[in-house]
């Protein structure tokens, strides 16, 4: 994915993109960015194993530490820095569980995760860290690969940095919920294959 550069009277709006998507199907997954509805492709097996294999071990974490944050996932996010966006990351941890009416929308977070794809380009990668970042709340943000061991953590208290994980024995450290998950969990299930040069 490309992220478009459209004249302002030309891009869409967050409130015309959700009334586009609820005239698709279910199916579909799309994201608004910088006024252009998107189309991503479908997720493989794997990539839905890891956010599954995430979510649970975070709520169950919650569950048993009686957390006031919720993890959950496909919901679009509201960034400050585009408001012609609605980027829908993997799974986001919001600080409190949502009251009023259901929405397809979340104001805020405090932690972003995203299982990259093939089709996720630098550039894009990029440009949702940063659309991210512009969020007040938001501590972290962290992007997993789906096929070999490697996670990055981006901080706000360290500008933004990436700090790589890539021993499948190690944790990743998440300070602002006080735990971390083990990368094995987080892998559980999946065939890894063995790193590349650029991710050692």
């Amino acid at each position: 994915m490309i992220v478009p550069n459209l004249n302002a009277d030309l891009r869409m709006t967050v409130e015309e993109f959700l009334a586009f998507t609820d005239s698709r199907p279910d199916e579909e997954r799309w994201e608004l960015i910088e006024g252009v509805p998107v189309l991503n492709a479908s997720p493989t097996n794997y990539h839905q194993m890891i956010c599954d294999n995430v979510v649970r071990y975070l709520m169950n974490h919650a569950e048993a530490h009686d957390c006031a944050w919720v993890a959950l996932s496909g919901t679009g996010m509201r960034v400050p820095a585009s408001p012609h966006s609605l980027p829908w990351p993997d799974i986001q941890v919001l600080p409190e569980i949502p009251i009023g009416d259901a929405t397809p929308v979340a104001e805020d977070a405090v932690f972003i995760f995203d299982v990259l794809s093939k089709s996720d380009r630098a550039g894009t990668i990029a440009w949702k860290r940063r659309a991210y970042a512009s969020i007040a709340s938001c501590r972290h943000v962290v992007t997993i690969a789906q096929a070999t061991c490697l996670v990055v953590r981006y901080d706000r208290d360290d500008d933004w940095a990436g700090h790589r994980i890539t021993a499948i024995g190690d944790d990743l450290e998440l300070p602002a919920l006080a735990l971390a998950i083990p990368l094995q969990r987080i892998y559980r299930g999946i065939p890894l294959k063995p790193p590349s040069r650029r991710s050692r």
